[in-house]
């Protein structure tokens, strides 16, 4: 099973590039764990939120398409889970799914509602909303906190 990461933008927080590394080099224990950072675009000075999402929204779809696997956004709307509800999911997912997970993280001001419609499953980290680098953050410390109770590891206590 391979866990394939797609984050729009990089990670310029130097604490949460630390802390994410450490996770992905824990994950890798469990599963390969690949991660795609895709250019993030800025929007113009008078571009509404919206717009800028409708104007990049081709591009990140396309992105998000390209690979073959389960597909799996990070969304505010997702189905809410606890790390023991978010372990189960993964499980079955890789049971019985393809050979790839593909989670998307948005950047700072989110993605076109066609991304939605074109996921396999909405995750969400929590009803809070986070900057985005915390978001990517939460989920790879979840990923490995739900191989950790799907392998009954002591971490999740």
């Amino acid at each position: 099973m391979q866990l394939l990461l797609m984050l729009v933008g990089k990670t310029k927080n130097s604490t949460y590039s630390r802390e994410i590394a450490e996770y992905q080099r824990r994950l890798g224990r469990h599963l390969t764990c690949v991660v795609k950072e895709i250019k993030e675009e800025k929007p113009g000075k008078r571009e509404a939120p919206a717009a800028f999402c409708r104007r990049q929204g081709p591009r990140l779809l396309n992105e998000f398409q390209k690979p073959a696997g389960l597909k799996l956004l990070l969304d505010e709307r997702g189905r809410n889970m606890d790390s023991r509800g978010f372990a189960s999911f993964l499980q079955k997912s890789m049971i019985s799914g393809p050979q790839q997970l593909v989670f998307f993280c948005g950047g700072p001001f989110g993605y076109d509602p066609s991304l939605r419609e074109a996921a396999d499953h909405l995750i969400s980290l929590s009803p809070m909303t986070f900057p985005h680098e915390l978001a990517r953050l939460l989920l790879f410390e979840q990923l490995y906190r739900a191989m950790t109770i799907i392998k009954n590891e002591p971490y999740h206590y």
